[in-house]
């Protein structure tokens, strides 16, 4: 992970920096908690519109905590607004690109990326959370502690119950499979 933007001082260039490192993770979060893309990408903007409005306040030891949690608050609150059910079987969005994958590698791993978004939404609601700050934003265990306003060792304790309620499910579903592989595509 590249460092935090070191130039506050600097809104301008900080301001870049922070988009560049950060805008790509928040949508794959914020899409996590929508699973609507373009509500996703709504949401993002709508936390870089506040960082803007904020940035010359903001410690950038604490930032991608910071905008982790406004990314979830207007998630939240983009989901009261228009009174939707959340569900997670849509559309994936692509977290990594494949060099020219077969049809049948897309799908397989389309079906197992739904299986696993699935088994992610059926998780107890911290420990949702903490997965997906983990795996899906890329935080590190003291920016979830931030995010989630919880200790390091609670963090831990989240994301390993986490991963291995998915790893028992997944072999649930699959006895033959590789927990351990699926999980890492997270």
């Amino acid at each position: 992970m590249p460092p935090e933007p070191a130039r506050m001082s600097d809104p301008s260039h900080a301001f870049t920096e922070i988009l560049q490192r950060y805008e790509r993770p928040l949508v794959r979060y914020a899409f996590s908690l929508t699973a609507d893309l373009e509500d996703a990408r709504d949401i993002v903007q709508d936390v870089f519109i506040k960082l803007h409005h904020h940035l010359s306040g903001l410690d950038a030891e604490h930032l991608a905590p910071w905008l982790f949690t406004v990314c979830k608050n207007r998630a939240l609150d983009h989901h009261r607004k228009h009174s939707r059910i959340i569900t997670m079987e849509t559309e994936q969005l692509e977290l990594e690109a494949c060099p020219n994958p077969g049809p049948g590698e897309e799908m397989e791993h389309r079906e197992t990326a739904a299986t696993l978004r699935q088994l992610i939404s059926e998780l107890p609601d911290r420990q949702r959370e903490a997965v997906r700050l983990k795996f899906i934003a890329g935080l590190d265990y003291k920016q979830i502690s931030e995010a989630m306003k919880t200790s390091m060792g609670n963090v831990g304790y989240l994301i390993h119950h986490g991963v291995e309620s998915l790893r028992r499910r997944w072999t649930t579903l699959d006895p033959e499979a590789s927990a351990s592989m699926a999980i890492a595509k997270i």
